[in-house]
């Protein structure tokens, strides 16, 4: 599992591809497409491309779903506690590094997580 399809549903994790569409009815569902607000991406999303996170692209998305969720939870103290919260997402590029300090980088420019 890659967890790359990471959406929200009711403000929870879940990943799309193991979620039957007719259980989302009358649910609250938020994609990565939705965090932006209109052409201004969210904090995070731009934190990603500044630090080169994407890479190729496939994980991108479950990627900042659960980098913006483990951040509302106030699970990125430090590196280890991030990648612990993001173990389950799985990127072929190897790019942690990076994903790990966008993360960092928001946390710090928000005052710690939100």
């Amino acid at each position: 599992m890659c967890v790359a399809c990471t959406v929200r549903v009711d403000g929870r994790r879940v990943l799309a591809c193991l979620t039957l569409v007719a259980i989302c009815e009358g649910h609250e569902v938020t994609t990565i497409e939705e965090l932006a607000s209109g052409r201004e991406l969210h904090a995070v999303q731009a934190a990603f491309i500044d630090r080169d996170s994407s890479q190729c692209g496939c994980c991108t998305p479950g990627q900042i779903m659960s980098g913006v969720k483990l951040l509302e939870e106030g699970h990125a103290d430090d590196d280890a506690e991030i990648a612990e919260w993001m173990s389950a997402n799985i990127c072929r590029c190897a790019a942690y590094p990076n994903i790990r300090a966008a993360i960092r980088d928001f946390r710090d420019a928000a005052g710690g997580a939100r």
